[in-house]
């Protein structure tokens, strides 16, 4: 039967749009949170206020991840929230540092969507999707997923959650302690510091999408082991970001944890006493004694 075309309509559009062949090749998408068919245009680093978007673009597809927490002398920071979608283009945003001197991570913000950032390795709570510190319970995020509960009885890992819960401490010589929980964001690992000579484990920081800090270790007197720091995702390529490991060190000396992997580079590697700092894109900071170890910053992608 004798096909027509409509008004405006060119047979070589109709070629273009329904090809002779089926076969093609679809763009790569890595991550479930990648815009399928758009091409990232901006990555933003932390301290950014003010964007630059063309004009004649009205929507902007983005992901923001915030901060994530410093570590302390009490467990690894969690790693901070990680957001996406989409919201109308706008010249202004907030790309969150990572926590220091004992500090939480700070949110990031594009338009309507908002990352918070890591708990603190002291304890401190996520806000809005960050990774809870050691002792604290995980956040929800913006999309609503809930977060994990604060870690039980050392050993034991903590609950997994959008952000994870944090791994808890143990003074009991021996026994390791409370590795963060799993999620979105990871948790912090807490620090295991009884006295005795039997050999003292941290708990090692959550995995994710971004990692937890591990946490230290102290106290024993034959041998303490710092944690490693929890394992992120590049969502841009699909490769695994390592969370940093952490020192040994021996009798009556103390080790420190490793921080996490952030959603754009691998955590730090502690030294000595001195925790490893989060990767970028929210990696949470390692347990150390002393100062404290800092979060890596947030980051922020733009796809039109």
């Amino acid at each position: 039967m004798k096909q027509f075309l409509p008004r405006g309509e060119v047979s070589s559009q109709v070629s273009d749009w329904h090809p002779s062949s089926p076969a093609s090749t679809p763009l790569s998408n890595t991550h479930f949170i990648l815009p399928y068919g758009l091409k990232l245009q901006q990555t933003i680093n932390a301290g950014t206020t003010s964007v630059t978007i063309p004009s004649g673009v009205t929507f902007v597809y983005a992901i923001a991840v915030g901060g994530g927490g410093s570590g302390s002398s009490v467990g690894g920071g969690g790693a901070g929230g990680v957001a996406w979608g989409w919201t109308l283009a706008n010249s202004t945003c907030i790309v969150g540092t990572g926590g220091t001197g004992g500090a939480s991570g700070n949110y990031t913000r594009y338009g309507n969507i908002i990352a918070g950032g890591g708990g603190n390795g002291g304890g401190g709570a996520g806000l809005l999707g960050g990774g809870g510190g050691v002792t604290a319970a995980g956040s929800t995020n913006y999309w609503g997923i809930p977060g994990g509960s604060a870690g039980g009885t050392a050993p034991a890992k903590a609950p997994s959650g959008s952000g994870a819960g944090g791994g808890n401490q143990t003074s009991t010589n021996g026994v390791a302690g409370g590795a963060g929980g799993d999620g979105i964001s990871g948790g912090g690992g807490g620090r295991s510091y009884g006295s005795g000579s039997a050999t003292n484990t941290a708990g090692v920081g959550g995995s994710g999408l971004v990692g937890g800090g591990g946490g230290f270790a102290f106290n024993s007197t034959t041998s303490n082991v710092g944690a490693s720091g929890g394992n992120g995702i590049n969502i841009l390529t699909g490769a695994i970001t390592t969370g940093g490991s952490g020192s040994t060190a021996g009798s009556g000396a103390n080790s420190a944890g490793g921080g996490g992997g952030g959603i754009a580079g691998n955590g730090a590697n502690a030294s000595g006493s001195a925790g490893g700092a989060g990767g970028l894109g929210g990696g949470g900071g390692g347990g150390t004694v002393g100062t404290s170890t800092a979060g890596g910053n947030g980051i922020l992608y733009l796809f039109y």
